[in-house]
């Protein structure tokens, strides 16, 4: 069946966990290189980071929408809505992600809630619950994570930093639907850091994982030329000889309260089977 060759597939590209790697994230996460543990402007954060929307003043919402390597013969459709407001002096952070392929249906349903200690410093915590279903044959997993972010401040005229770190998947056990054992989720950890540059911005996450590391990095600025549009490009490396290589390029434009994003997404080790176009709507309330 199809579904076997796309799990086996994603096993080859993801050794250590190969469901639940595509979740709803958005375009501009997903341009930056999902370098974006340290940043707090959008719903996106909800993916990232459980402390990333602490200080939320406004209602926002964001969907997205992604055809997984196009150059497979039946692609998977991924669709993701993410949503965070403030709430009882902090910020609530929803996300839910729902992958289907014949035979073979993911879904991610992601909970958070930060709240600012100080002007500098704000804590979260997160809740995620993932399952997959083929056929007969189900699972479902429970995870638990913290985040936090510290708002450095100016280091240098115009040079502003944000520190980020993450704690993923701290409770390890999982429950599968029918009672069988699931196996665990490795605990990771993710430190980050955000530095803005007079309106540009240099973005990097380092994961460390089952005694794997994994470099992402993003770099966004405005551009004069494109009309007032982002533009964005970003990668992500895995492993010392950095083996498991991507590619990511993109442009996010506003227009009053809604947000347009595009991203492209290049996994140099998969090179056979096309990129990832991923395409996001945001709203933020005024």
């Amino acid at each position: 069946m199809w579904w076997r060759t796309s799990v086996l597939l994603l096993a080859l590209v993801f050794p250590g966990e190969a469901a639940f790697e595509f979740a709803g994230r958005g375009a501009q996460s997903t341009a930056l290189g999902g370098a974006f543990a340290a940043s707090i402007r959008t719903a996106e954060a909800v993916w990232y980071n459980p402390a990333g929307n602490a200080q939320q003043q406004k209602w926002q919402a964001g969907t997205t929408h992604a055809l997984l390597y196009p150059g497979l013969d039946q692609s998977p459709a991924l669709n993701g809505l993410s949503v965070t407001g403030p709430l009882r002096g902090g910020g609530f952070q929803l996300g839910v992600s729902f992958l289907g392929a014949d035979g073979w249906r993911e879904e991610v349903i992601a909970l958070g809630y930060g709240r600012p200690l100080n002007e500098r410093f704000a804590l979260g915590g997160g809740l995620r619950t993932s399952a997959w279903k083929a056929g007969d044959l189900s699972h479902r997993a429970w995870h638990l994570d913290v985040g936090a972010t510290w708002e450095v401040g100016f280091i240098y005229p115009r040079a502003y930093l944000r520190l980020a770190l993450v704690a993923k998947g701290l409770n390890g056990a999982n429950i599968a639907a029918g009672g069988q054992d699931a196996g665990k989720e490795e605990p990771a950890v993710v430190a980050a850091a955000l530095l803005n540059l007079a309106g540009r911005e240099v973005l990097l996450d380092i994961e460390r994982r089952d005694g794997r590391t994994e470099f992402r990095v993003g770099y966004e600025t405005l551009t004069a030329s494109l009309n007032g549009a982002r533009f964005r490009m970003g990668g992500a490396a895995v492993g010392a000889g950095f083996d498991e290589r991507e590619l990511n390029v993109g442009l996010g434009h506003n227009y009053k309260q809604w947000h347009f994003d595009y991203a492209y997404s290049y996994p140099l080790h998969l090179s056979g089977y096309g990129g990832v176009h991923r395409f996001s709507v945001g709203y933020r309330q005024h």
